[in-house]
């Protein structure tokens, strides 16, 4: 339980992050918001303020709890389900359970992650749709937001094949 400490707190101050900006910006979103934009950055997309609220604040609980239930609930799957470098060795009876408990606070971790990807999401939002921002796409604060997220996960997966590739 004591490994759970560190990412469950982290996921939670991610939310308190998520929400108080989520609340903090809604006041900045006009009525019709630009909320999906072409390749080069022009919007081509519109929906209510209401509406991409709602949309952001189910994407950031959403896509989070499907990530630690899928790995909750990893235990009630098949082994052959199950793809882990040495899968039969890391999930034989005896090592089963603390296999599943590294995967579950892994997933916190990349939780956390995916709620910081979804603020920096509704932040390039909140930009775009400022007034005299002609409704466009910040491509450099894009690739920043794109690029953290792909950097982070990609060192989420090299960690946890890492942890995953030891036997013994």
């Amino acid at each position: 339980m004591a490994k759970l400490a560190i990412p469950i707190v982290l996921l939670a101050i991610c939310y308190v992050i998520f929400f108080a900006y989520v609340a903090g910006t809604y006041g900045e979103l006009p009525g019709k918001v630009a909320s999906h934009f072409d390749m080069a950055g022009h919007a081509d997309g519109w929906m209510s303020r209401a509406s991409c609220v709602d949309f952001t604040i189910g994407l950031g609980i959403l896509m989070p709890a499907f990530i630690v239930g899928i790995m909750a609930g990893a235990g009630k799957i098949p082994v052959s389900f199950i793809n882990l470098p040495h899968r039969d060795y890391w999930l034989a009876p005896e090592r089963r359970k603390a296999a599943l408990a590294v995967l579950f606070r892994y997933s916190l971790w990349f939780a956390s992650l995916n709620v910081l990807f979804v603020t920096g999401l509704h932040a390039l939002i909140v930009q775009a749709n400022r007034p005299g921002g002609g409704t466009h796409l910040n491509g450099p604060s894009l690739g920043i937001v794109a690029g953290g997220f792909l950097a982070g996960t990609i060192v989420w997966v090299l960690l946890l094949v890492r942890k995953f590739s030891k036997i013994g």
